[in-house]
């Protein structure tokens, strides 16, 4: 009997001490630590009461401007990540992956980089990153644009120097250039085929272009999955929709008529969904106060002056708008509660609308000539618009 107590006395101080060590190398290491038992768990039989910590693969806050995604430091090191900090109880590590020209990638989270980024990129031969599926449960792609900063268009509204094209999605994506650091874009997967994104920056043209998107993969039952159709997705009661490359200053670039280029990017035929907030029914639009170019989107914007640009006198709708407009479904005049009696919006000016249908959706339509030409209405320095949405409770 008192052997037996003996024998026990000294199991109970060899559990403790492996206790003591697994919690101390833990706290120092923990992610290795596991790795190790992982090993270790093949060839012999460790004491029965050490177990695996699991945690969730979530985001996590970087020590920079990138957020990262929480990991075991062997998943982080295999995926050529950075580790900037830890996570989940600093049982994790927080892992930032970040991938540049002719990259792959099917890793959730991750970042699409010009080459030395934060500094400038020179440009020259085509930059692609060819994204995989996660896994058979990923329907679209959202793509953050945090930091894109390409060469303007030319006059025209063409990206003929610098482009941004996305293929290979189900989902039609105009080719952009221009000033679009903030914009999102969502694309659906078709199937298990790649999508991929590619910027082409001529090298001839000494720029300070630079790119930074955060690439994240949403699941088929994500509340945030944007609808079909819809290329951006905003939420919230009220927010600023924009459109690609808009700015106050003029573009730099003379169109092919000679006279000063446009902001806009040709050939967009796209899709702005807005997600109805629960106690709301209604959506109105108004142009952005305080900045008069915020809705140019056809004619002279040289040749308005301030009683003109940003005012119901500028404001054009209905069958005079066939080149570059905006279409806003069953749209009523917000001052006067009168039914607008047609869609579809362009010239200097805005005038504020309310719609009611359901689900609010707002399109736009450029064609293939921003500048001035003979046989249209000159179209001069469009910017395009800038529009402030607010929805109205039932």
């Amino acid at each position: 009997m008192t052997n037996k107590l003996w024998w026990l006395s000294v199991v109970s101080v060899l559990v403790a001490a492996a206790a003591t060590t697994y919690e101390t190398n833990f706290d120092n290491d923990d992610d290795a630590l596991i790795d190790d038992i992982g090993e270790d768990r093949k060839g012999k039989i460790l004491f029965p009461f050490i177990s695996i910590v699991r945690f969730a693969n979530s985001d996590c806050s970087s020590t920079n401007t990138m957020n990262g995604t929480c990991l075991a430091r062997r998943e982080c090191n295999n995926l050529n990540g950075t580790i900037t900090g830890t996570c989940a109880a600093r049982r994790g590590r927080c892992c930032v992956v970040s991938r540049s020209c002719g990259s792959t990638t099917n890793v959730n989270n991750t970042y699409f980089t010009s080459p030395g980024y934060p500094a400038a990129f020179a440009g020259g031969q085509a930059c692609n990153l060819i994204v995989n599926r996660c896994n058979n449960m990923i329907c679209q792609l959202r793509i953050d644009f945090l930091d894109l900063v390409l060469a303007q268009p030319n006059g025209d509204g063409v990206c003929s120097v610098d482009s941004l094209t996305i293929t290979g999605g189900n989902t039609q994506v105009p080719v952009l250039c221009g000033d679009n650091t903030g914009q999102t874009i969502f694309v659906d997967f078709n199937g298990n085929a790649a999508i991929t994104i590619t910027v082409a920056a001529t090298l001839a043209t000494t720029f300070g272009r630079r790119w930074n998107m955060r690439l994240t993969q949403l699941g088929c039952d994500c509340p945030g999955l944007a609808p079909n159709g819809c290329l951006q997705y905003y939420t919230g009661s009220t927010g600023t929709i924009t459109s690609f490359n808009y700015g106050t200053p003029a573009n730099a670039v003379l169109s092919g008529s000679f006279v000063t280029g446009t902001r806009q990017i040709a050939n967009t035929n796209y899709g702005i969904c807005i997600r109805m907030e629960a106690g709301f029914c209604g959506i109105q639009y108004a142009q952005t106060g305080g900045d008069i170019f915020s809705f140019t989107v056809t004619g002279d914007v040289e040749g308005a002056d301030n009683t003109v640009l940003g005012t119901p006198v500028g404001a054009v709708n209905g069958l005079a708008c066939t080149t570059d407009f905006v279409v806003i479904p069953n749209p009523i005049n917000t001052a006067t509660n009168l039914p607008v009696g047609v869609d579809r919006f362009c010239g200097l000016g805005f005038v504020p609308v309310t719609s009611t249908l359901k689900p609010f959706v707002f399109y736009v339509v450029t064609n293939a000539n921003e500048g001035a030409v003979g046989a249209t209405p000159p179209d001069i320095a469009n910017r395009g618009f800038s529009i402030r949405y607010s929805q109205t409770a039932c």
